[in-house]
């Protein structure tokens, strides 16, 4: 089922509600983006949804919408996970979902920095069973790190971004040390997370391309720069 099946289907559904609520909410605010649109329309068009139907569907969830959106941090999070395993239930994350996504985190407050780190955070074993988790990682990956639709270098700088994405969103310690130690082992785990990921090595290698390496270049790059803040 995919996820805008489920849009539709939340209206009776009552499991699926939060997405009901957070479309509405993404695109029928009073305030639809032609970008808005164009992202509903195109998905609708692709899974051969009538975009009317959609739309129609929705009515009566704006209301409700706001009023249960978290207003702390902790819950907004929580409620982007969720929107996050909803979309990688089918076990990939297409690019029209991905900008949806992007546009209810806007909704909530959120910037892409954290859809980022979500990402990082839940695409995992512990919200996925098996390799369903990479497999959603490596096509939301794909807008950033694509081996055959970007060049090394652009894959680099990307690769670059989510590395200081994790160091933006860690804890401060009790001093600096402690601090460089949190972000050291953070690094460390982000890179673990893409070892796990075959998917996405097999790809970079068939195409004569070390990810492995890569990763770790970056993740000692974005290290060192800290360290070099830090110290100034």
């Amino acid at each position: 089922m995919s996820i805008i099946t489920r849009f539709l289907s939340a209206v009776t559904e009552p499991e699926f509600k939060l997405a009901r609520d957070l479309t509405a909410m993404a695109i029928a605010d009073g305030e639809v983006t032609p970008e808005e649109k164009e992202a509903m329309s195109t998905i609708c068009h692709l899974e051969g949804i009538d975009e009317t139907k959609l739309l129609e569907s929705l009515q009566g969830g704006y209301e409700r919408a706001n009023a249960e959106i978290p207003q702390d941090q902790p819950g907004k999070e929580a409620y982007l996970r969720k929107i996050i395993m909803l979309i990688g239930a089918d076990g990939y994350t297409a690019p029209q979902e991905a900008f949806l996504c992007q546009i209810i985190a806007s909704k909530l407050g959120l910037n892409q920095m954290d859809v980022m780190s979500m990402f990082l955070t839940t695409a995992n074993k512990t919200y996925f069973m098996g390799d369903v988790g990479n497999r959603v990682m490596t096509s939301f990956l794909r807008n950033y790190i694509d081996p055959k639709g970007k060049t090394e270098l652009v894959n680099r700088q990307n690769l670059s971004i989510i590395y200081q994405t994790v160091v933006h969103y860690s804890e401060i310690g009790e001093n600096d040390e402690a601090t460089r130690d949190i972000i050291r082992k953070n690094l460390a785990r982000a890179t673990e997370v893409f070892m796990e990921n075959k998917i996405l090595i097999k790809e970079f290698h068939d195409m004569r391309l070390d990810f492995v390496k890569m990763a770790k270049e970056e993740e000692m790059k974005t290290l060192k720069r800290y360290t070099q803040i830090m110290i100034s």
